[in-house]
């Protein structure tokens, strides 16, 4: 389940690397990070400085901190802080993620590969981070950022295809004959032009 987060304020607690984490990835989604610590990374301090912190409360964890928030992330080194976090978001109507306690946690963060619009998210459910890890490697290599040039295009004529394929099956098929082709390897080796004309073709708006 992907949580569409734009514009939601989600509450970090921590500042620790971990915490820089979590709030690099909320902040790259959209939200309007609040984040909670005494002391913070280097990365966390660099994000600060280009705005990409909505709210900075530069203090130990208060109750009142989770109030309003969406998605709380509890990632401080204390673990009876980070359940005491989790309590206060449930009761605030928020669900929490306790790193490094999958147990305690509402929702799990997985690791993300993404190619444009196109996205795999990556989670052993807390068992084995390393193997996560290891995954979203692998699909790195395999995914290149072709598979992102190429819903570009399928996006750019999408109203072509639709007018040429009115039924959906029909339309699918156009588009699996398009990854069978060699669009892709077309990407890969730069030659937009070649893959433009490829899907404008397959979508009849060919010369």
């Amino acid at each position: 389940m992907y949580v569409d987060v734009g514009e939601r304020t989600c509450c970090v607690v921590g500042g620790g690397p971990i915490a820089e984490g979590r709030a690099r990835t909320l902040a790259e989604h959209g939200a309007r990070v609040r984040l909670v610590a005494p002391v913070l990374t280097p990365g966390l301090q660099t994000m600060l400085a280009q705005n990409a912190i909505h709210e900075y409360r530069q203090r130990r964890y208060e109750a009142h901190d989770v109030t309003g928030c969406t998605l709380v992330i509890a990632a401080t080194d204390d673990p009876a802080v980070n359940l005491a976090v989790r309590d206060d978001a449930r009761a605030a109507g928020a669900l929490c993620n306790v790193a490094d306690d999958p147990s305690a946690c509402d929702f799990m963060v997985p690791a993300l590969v993404r190619r444009g619009d196109l996205s795999f998210a990556v989670t052993t459910g807390g068992a084995a981070p390393a193997v996560t890890a290891g995954v979203r490697r692998r699909l790195e290599d395999v995914f290149g950022p072709e598979w992102g040039d190429l819903l570009e295009l399928l996006s750019e004529f999408r109203p072509a295809m639709k007018r040429r394929y009115p039924d959906t099956a029909a339309r699918s098929a156009a588009v699996r004959g398009l990854l069978d082709g060699d669009v892709l390897r077309l990407l890969a080796e730069g030659r937009r032009d070649a893959a433009r004309a490829a899907v404008a073709a397959a979508a009849g708006e060919g010369s």
